[in-house]
């Protein structure tokens, strides 16, 4: 049963919607782990009410968008492993070298996997490149409030990251 649903063509679809890419393959083996670690029963119990496809899908999308997933721990955390870099060097009080500020932007353009994300990516890059919020809301023409709570809410996740 769970060999037909690891290569049943709509969990490959959903799967190769998922960026980045890299993490595709490591996903699709997390959502054959995850089936496996199940008891039998449930999963009879699933596959004969024909729900285990479904179950599936629901299991390999919340792995891939949700922030309290094992596998968003596993996998996508790595991705903003740089932008911690430069939190640290942030707190800290140092100035921000241009290039460290440039690794900081490619390591949340990896995070770019929904379009609130991506917004978020974008505003925080601007932040670090310009390094204020008044700057950025000006340089995008969007609201000053709006600006600061992006910056403090992806900065939050970085602190959090950085006390795991």
């Amino acid at each position: 049963m769970v060999a037909e649903i690891y290569t049943h063509p709509a969990i490959s679809s959903l799967i190769a919607k998922i960026k980045p890419q890299s993490i595709q393959d490591d996903l699709k083996q997390e959502i054959a782990l995850s089936l496996l670690e199940q008891p039998c029963d449930k999963i009879a119990a699933l596959f004969a009410k024909d729900n285990l496809l479904r179950y599936s899908m629901r299991v390999c999308w919340i792995m891939a968008t949700s922030k309290n997933s094992g596998f968003y721990k596993k996998f996508r955390k790595s991705d903003i492993v740089q932008a911690v870099e430069y939190l640290r060097l942030q707190t800290s009080g140092s100035c921000i070298p241009l290039s460290f500020a440039y690794m900081a932007q490619n390591a949340l353009n990896g995070k770019n996997a929904t379009k609130h994300e991506d917004h978020e990516a974008r505003i925080f890059n601007k932040y670090i490149e310009l390094g204020s919020c008044l700057s950025v809301a000006k340089y995008f023409g969007i609201p000053y409030n709006h600006t600061r709570n992006v910056v403090l809410k992806v900065q939050a996740e970085l602190k959090q990251i950085l006390k795991q």
